[in-house]
């Protein structure tokens, strides 16, 4: 079993500071320390030391009863997780706090911790890779056990990626326990490892502040205002800091100027311009001053003025660029665009790489020129680069505008020299917008033979291609509702690749132009894109039934139920289209048998039968067919299925008949029964029915 060892460190006999209550707390923890009370004498060292954070009395004592207490957690609770968050608070008050070197026995002291720390650490099996620590750490934070959590971080910093976080955290910690110096230490080696961290720089300028470094402090408050011109919290301290030097020093030139600077960026312009003619006439060869006065006219909107102040600038020092620049600025805005491109070309002659200038030089001259001029008075004053890069931020904004025509114009001659596909894209979208749809497609196929595996340029094809397909439609459907079906086929027929949806329009203008054939044909050309699709199937079986092509009708019609047999509208139209055929068979049958083509009235009669099987009529003449072929059998069958699906009184005369081939055929019985029914049916007092009646009586004894 491992053992925990506690070796306290001698409290030096050192002079306890006078200060308020210290004492008090002092002697109160010493006493707990001696009775074993080591959370009650860890929390009245805690106070001694926000009294006197550099007191290393009070430091040791915190030390020596968080080990007494990490030890018990150890050797008699066998809770080494929080013997290793007391242990951890020990070498942070031991390692990392003010004159932490300066204790007698502290190396040995961090050594039997850090050994016993290490003990903690391997019972329960705690992965002390950097990420865990830091891990480890933030949640000794969220906890409250700030010292634990401080010692943590310092154990992560052997990754780059948590430096900057863990000497943030800890700087945080240290000013949390009221140890400022400790905390701008922290903060400065966070800030070498993330400059740009604006958050992180604005908490070191308040602890540089509150430390009284206000020349640090100014130059981080400085810097912060570079990336965030209007943090309130920044201007405010910088007009309390130079105000505070003007009480010190109130003939400090510099100083006036510099209020005055953040007074204007306050927006307090009337006692900035005062600062600013007060360090004027302290110091009148200060230059800066005079720029500043004149940025404030232009705040303020008051150009002229602004110019008179950097022309008192620029007699002095007329290659001044800042002067040369602002006076441009202001001449713009006045509107003199003339004069204001001498001036920005003489910033760029000094500075050719100004890109201020150089933005605002052409921003000023495309006010009074055509977007060609434009072009061409960028290509003649810049660079290759920077002319592609202002053309490109000037067609964007023409595009931004809805000036169509014009950023076509600028984007086709960016063309010309561009290697940035977007330039490409845009112009096609722009095209697209102008309905130049063949023309948006050209660019774009341009585009991939410069650029052939840009995505961008690939998906700007499929959405044109889409966009153009729509378009089409569109019209097309305007041609229709307007009944110019001709247009609106012409128009459909654009469509490429064809559709189905291009296709059934096509079939649907030609429908309405009474050309059967034609829509047909489209239809199957819809239905060949679509083969599921059971309503083009049914359109083309109507198309067919009106054409009286009533085979081809069916066989569609059949087709569009096999595809949805829900399809109500198609079972409707082929029963109605199945009756009308077999209504127009009985009667060619019917025909055919008055002509005495007996033969031939058969075979419709047949081929009626096997489309429609419970058919009375068909029945009917096929029997009345039999008998005039003497096969009075058939006949009979056929004159019972008749009976059978039939009803009414035209046939009544089938009994008849019934009775007249049975009677023949010696069935006197059966033929008994039917002449009864006959002569009791409704059936005219004619011959037939006294025939009938008299052979009742002569079969009379068949009744029974």
């Amino acid at each position: 079993m491992k053992k925990f060892v506690i070796s306290f460190l001698g409290i030096l006999a050192l002079s306890l500071p006078a200060n308020a209550g210290f004492k008090e707390h002092f002697d109160l923890a010493q006493q707990y320390l001696s009775n074993y009370q080591y959370s009650s004498a860890i929390s009245e060292f805690k106070n001694a030391l926000k009294i006197n954070y550099m007191d290393n009395s009070a430091r040791i004592g915190l030390v020596n009863s968080y080990l007494a207490r990490g030890t018990y957690h150890a050797n008699t609770e066998k809770n080494y997780d929080k013997a290793a968050d007391d242990y951890r608070s020990a070498l942070f008050y031991l390692s990392m706090y003010p004159n932490a070197n300066s204790v007698k026995n502290s190396a040995h002291a961090i050594t039997q911790v850090s050994g016993n720390l290490e003990k903690c650490l391997e019972v329960t099996n705690f992965d002390k890779n950097p990420q865990s620590r830091f891990n480890k750490a933030k949640q000794l934070r969220a906890q409250g056990d700030f010292a634990a959590a401080a010692y943590e971080f310092s154990q992560s910093l052997g990754s780059k990626e948590l430096v900057k976080d863990s000497f943030q955290q800890i700087g945080d910690i240290m000013k949390l326990f009221g140890n400022d110096p400790k905390s701008a230490e922290y903060y400065r080696k966070a800030v070498a490892a993330a400059p740009n961290d604006i958050p992180l720089r604005l908490s070191y300028a308040k602890v540089l502040d509150k430390l009284g470094s206000e020349e640090l402090a100014v130059e981080e408050y400085n810097f912060i205002l570079t990336r965030s011109i209007d943090n309130k919290e920044v201007l405010y301290s910088l007009e309390r800091i130079y105000k505070k030097k003007l009480e010190e020093n109130p003939k400090d030139a510099d100083t006036i100027a510099n209020l005055g600077a953040i007074l204007q960026k306050q927006g307090k312009l009337e006692d900035a311009l005062s600062y600013y003619q007060k360090a004027e006439s302290i110091d009148p060869s200060n230059i800066n001053t005079r720029l500043n006065v004149g940025t404030l006219y232009q705040q303020k909107g008051d150009y002229k003025t602004a110019v008179v102040a950097y022309d008192s600038v620029l007699i002095l020092y007329p290659d001044n660029v800042q002067a040369n620049l602002y006076k441009a600025q202001s001449l713009a805005a006045l509107g003199d665009n003339k004069a204001a491109q001498t001036y920005f070309k003489k910033v760029l002659s000094i500075e050719p790489d100004n890109e201020i200038a150089l933005n605002e030089m052409f921003s000023s001259a495309k006010a009074s020129m055509t977007p060609l001029q434009y072009v061409d008075y960028v290509k003649k004053n810049a660079n290759s680069s920077a002319a592609a890069e202002i053309l490109y931020s000037y067609a964007l904004d023409l595009h931004r505008q809805n000036k169509l025509e014009d950023a076509i114009s600028v984007y086709s001659e960016i063309t010309k020299a561009s290697n940035n596909p977007e330039v490409f894209v845009n112009l096609a979208i722009a095209q697209g917008q102008m309905k130049n749809y063949d023309g948006a497609l050209t660019t774009l196929n341009n585009a991939k033979s410069k650029f052939p595996n840009n995505s961008q340029i690939n998906d700007a094809i499929k959405n044109l291609q889409n966009e153009n397909i729509a378009s089409k439609f569109d019209k097309a459907a305007e041609y229709f509702n307007n009944k110019d079906y001709q247009a609106a086929i012409a128009e459909y027929q654009k469509v490429q690749p064809p559709t189905a949806d291009s296709m059934l329009g096509i079939a649907s203008a030609y429908q309405n132009l009474e050309n059967r054939a034609k829509a047909i044909e489209y239809y199957q050309k819809a239905l060949s894109l679509k083969p599921t699709d059971s309503d083009i199937a049914y359109y083309i079986g109507v198309l067919y039934a009106e054409d009286e092509n009533n085979t081809a009708a069916e066989e569609y019609l059949k087709k569009s139920l096999a595809l949805n047999k829900n399809n109500q509208k198609a079972s409707d139209y082929l029963k109605s289209l199945q009756q009308q055929n077999n209504a127009n068979m009985l009667n060619e049958a019917i025909a055919l048998y008055d002509s005495q083509k007996y033969d031939e009235s058969l075979n419709m009669l047949n081929k009626l039968l096997i489309a429609d099987p419970m058919n009375a009529y068909g029945y009917y003449y096929r029997g009345m067919i039999y008998d005039t072929k003497e096969n009075k059998l058939e006949a009979v069958n056929n004159f019972k299925n008749s009976l059978k699906y039939g009803s009414g009184e035209d046939l009544n005369i089938v009994n008849y008949l019934i009775a007249v081939d049975l009677d023949s055929l010696e069935k006197y019985k059966e033929a008994y029964g039917y002449y009864q029914k006959y002569s009791f049916s409704n059936a005219p007092e004619d011959e037939y029915k006294q025939y009938a009646k008299a052979r009742l009586e002569e079969l009379k004894q068949y009744a029974k």
